[in-house]
């Protein structure tokens, strides 16, 4: 799904990925990063900050691995921006994007979307992509381990 406008590649910041580690949030890193490689764009990953009164710890290292993954598959170097677990926070780091790569929530099945995505459907200033994992191998992976099929054959002696 993408919400916005036509994207401007020489007004904002580049492509910006809220990151919280899920299956569909890795997609999203995936296109993101391939977004900021064609366009020559930077990549930033956001994650939230810490909150003890959950007993939540900050992103910090969630982004990192992210970052690295990224950097020795695709080449493509990142930066961290840690906002506050709140939707007016996100969207506040997300303000200075050029376009917004964000994976679709785990729970869309049953509760849809989520509040988060759709105050930054409705709030973000630039193109928001909603991002689904599916069952091929991503953008990232190698090509011998690209196929158009989704299983794979298997001999056995007898």
């Amino acid at each position: 799904m993408l919400a916005g406008s036509e994207i401007e590649w020489k007004q904002g910041l580049g492509v910006f990925v809220p990151f919280g580690g899920g299956e569909h949030d890795w997609a999203a890193l995936e296109l993101g990063a391939l977004l900021a490689s064609a366009a020559g764009a930077p990549l930033r990953l956001v994650g939230t900050t810490s909150d003890p009164a959950r007993g939540r710890r900050d992103a910090s290292r969630l982004l990192a691995d992210a970052a690295l993954a990224v950097q020795r598959v695709a080449g493509v170097a990142s930066e961290p921006i840690l906002a506050e677990a709140t939707e007016e926070a996100l969207v506040g780091a997300v303000e200075p994007a050029t376009v917004i790569v964000m994976g679709i929530s785990p729970l869309w099945r049953r509760d849809g979307i989520g509040s988060t995505r759709k105050a930054l459907i409705r709030r973000a200033s630039v193109p928001l992509l909603l991002v689904h994992q599916g069952p091929r191998p991503g953008g990232l992976a190698p090509r011998e381990g690209r196929t158009r099929f989704s299983w794979s054959l298997e001999a056995q002696s007898p």
